[in-house]
């Protein structure tokens, strides 16, 4: 994988949890410090899957809760060199921790530090 380039894949998930790892991704890309692949394309294209295990870079997989789905696709796709973070890591509770732009921030400048 490239080393310089920063692709994010996230969970999307219908809570606070999948919402913060969503906007992470999105302000990333927005900011112009990283691409972003869409998550249920590896689950259903294979081809799509084989050919980003080339080109993604440095890759960073973002759950927003302990079941891990994204985790679980990209492992399924044969994919084992990236990062994995789980919003629940940053101290935001399933369900309950409102969705902020300081928690926000928060995961990104650690993205950033890796």
């Amino acid at each position: 994988m490239e080393s310089n380039t920063i692709t994010v894949v996230a969970c999307s998930g219908a809570s606070n949890t999948g919402q913060y790892s969503d906007v992470v991704a999105r302000k990333l890309i927005k900011s112009g410090q990283a691409k972003m692949l869409c998550l249920a394309r590896f689950s259903v294209d294979k081809k799509f899957a084989e050919q980003s295990k080339a080109g993604v870079g440095k890759l960073i997989v973002l759950d927003g809760c302990p079941i891990n789905c994204a985790e679980k696709i990209i492992n399924e796709t044969g994919i084992t060199d990236f990062i994995h973070l789980n919003t629940t890591d940053f101290g935001i509770t399933k369900g309950v921790t409102p969705v902020t732009d300081e928690k926000v921030e928060g995961i990104i400048k650690h993205i950033q530090a890796l």
